[in-house]
């Protein structure tokens, strides 16, 4: 199997699961909102983003640097899984101990701060099972991943229908919550040990020394990763209410389901491969950045358009009625979509040639860009301007990417990529906007016609291109 064949088997492991959990998950999230209304799921919301606020503690960057250092070295791993294990269970009562702390100097009612307490420990099970899934992620078995992930999202949705139906509530969901999690450790832990490796019963306190300063940088690009995307919540959360939390929410959760659902498993497929090219060749990795990038964004354009178009129809169809007003934050927040893909893919690369102090620098920067801004417009524009925030901010973070590969790697002239799809996108946009009020799966299968279309009139595809799609197809073939 070469290289771009391999590939396309990860990316299509990690995709079907991603697909498939993301669109169990997001039917579920809309049966929450819809239960629980407005102000209800607006607190589900909160605890989730909140918890997550400090769940970086419980891993400080270790799984992505394990994915790193074992793509290059397997040898590793024998050791890396007793001493990292070990580590984690010390990290997670440091990460519940700022849970209890912060939650309740906030000041919030019993019954926010009770689910807070549930979401944290849902989290750190979390922490604990990706760091598994990374050890399979470095060695390029993603059907294993996909298999975790997908176990995980089925018993969170087959039992969160069932306590909720019951009449459980928010409580008794999140315990749902916890108990998915803690099966996908026991499963992931298990998978290990059974498939790839048996850890080696010593403690090596150097290691410890090595791990923990070497994941630094990557837990500190996390911690500012996961303010980039939670801390609008839990802003909207104290400075407005439950509600605009919720109407906020419901307009974001879908748009970054799907950036979510094609970042990481590209990413998770291309990282390995990436790190390899930077040791063995440099040129190579220049050419597959520029390509995977050029894929993102064609993929990225439509969508925004898309939803920027039938945001009434999608809302509509996703809530009803009820959630009108998340209309306008969702035409807003479609337009990350595609800067949110290229932008998965150069902050990748920067990891990939050892610049993650680098790249966290840069999203430290862009949440910090996020938090000033979320703090001057949400008193006055509440939920619209946590979603004008969130799209200035990709923007920044983009653009602080493409300097930072320019001066630690390579010029990378991506802005020519964006010309075509977005004409094309452009010329969907109008067409779909004329017949918007015909049957919605209609509209779009025809929005997706028309879109590539356009792209292969204006020769948006290389003889590279088809060289890669012959490539993949007989991996499937064959």
């Amino acid at each position: 199997m070469n290289s771009v064949q391999r590939i396309a088997k990860n990316v299509g492991m990690s995709g079907i699961s991603q697909i498939f959990t993301s669109l169990l998950v997001f039917v579920f999230l809309i049966y929450i909102a819809r239960y629980f209304g407005e102000a209800g799921f607006g607190v589900f919301s909160f605890a989730l983003s909140f918890s997550a606020l400090f769940v970086v503690f419980a891993d400080i960057g270790i799984s992505q640097f394990v994915i790193r250092e074992i793509a290059r070295d397997k040898n590793l791993t024998n050791e890396y899984i007793t001493n990292i294990s070990i580590i984690k269970v010390l990290l997670s009562f440091l990460t519940f101990a700022l849970i209890i702390l912060f939650i309740n100097l906030m000041h919030y009612p019993s019954n926010v701060v009770y689910l807070v307490y549930i979401f944290g420990i849902y989290a750190i099970l979390t922490s604990f099972s990706q760091f598994f899934m990374s050890i399979f992620q470095a060695f390029e078995k993603m059907e294993y991943v996909a298999f975790l992930t997908v176990i995980e999202k089925i018993i969170i949705v087959l039992f969160g229908f069932l306590v909720i139906f019951w009449g459980y509530g928010l409580d008794g969901l999140a315990y749902i919550y916890v108990l998915a999690g803690g099966i996908n450790v026991i499963i992931s832990f298990s998978l290990v040990l059974m498939k790839l490796s048996k850890p080696l019963p010593r403690i090596n306190f150097l290691l410890w020394k090595t791990i923990t300063i070497k994941s630094i940088p990557f837990g500190l690009n996390t911690v500012a990763s996961v303010l980039f995307f939670k801390i609008d919540t839990v802003l909207l959360s104290f400075m407005k209410d439950a509600t605009a939390v919720g109407v906020y929410n419901a307009a974001y959760n879908p748009l970054l389901s799907f950036g979510t659902i094609v970042s990481t498993m590209v990413v998770s497929a291309i990282y390995p491969v990436m790190s390899r090219y930077f040791i063995s060749s440099r040129d190579s990795l220049e050419t597959f950045t520029i390509l995977i990038s050029k894929y993102m964004i064609i993929i990225g354009f439509p969508v925004a358009m898309g939803c920027f178009v039938l945001a009434n129809q999608f809302i509509e169809l996703f809530y009803g009625s009820s959630y009108a007003n998340s209309v306008i934050a969702f035409q807003i927040l479609a337009i990350f979509i595609p800067i949110r893909l290229v932008s998965s893919i150069t902050g990748t690369l920067l990891t990939s040639i050892n610049k993650q102090g680098i790249r966290t620098f840069g999203v430290t920067l862009a949440a910090l860009f996020n938090i000033f801004l979320n703090i001057a417009l949400i008193p006055s524009l509440s939920y619209v301007g946590a979603s004008i925030v969130t799209v200035l901010s990709e923007i920044f973070l983009y653009f602080l990417y493409i300097i930072f590969i320019s001066n630690y790697f390579k010029k990378l002239r991506l802005y020519n990529l964006f010309i075509k799809p977005l004409i094309a996108s452009l010329i969907m946009g109008i067409l779909v906007f004329y017949f918007r009020e015909i049957n919605l799966f209609l509209v779009t299968l025809f929005a997706i016609l028309s879109y590539f279309i356009v792209l292969m009139v204006l020769r948006t595809f290389t003889k590279e291109d088809k060289f890669i799609f012959k490539q993949i197809l007989g991996r499937f073939i064959n």
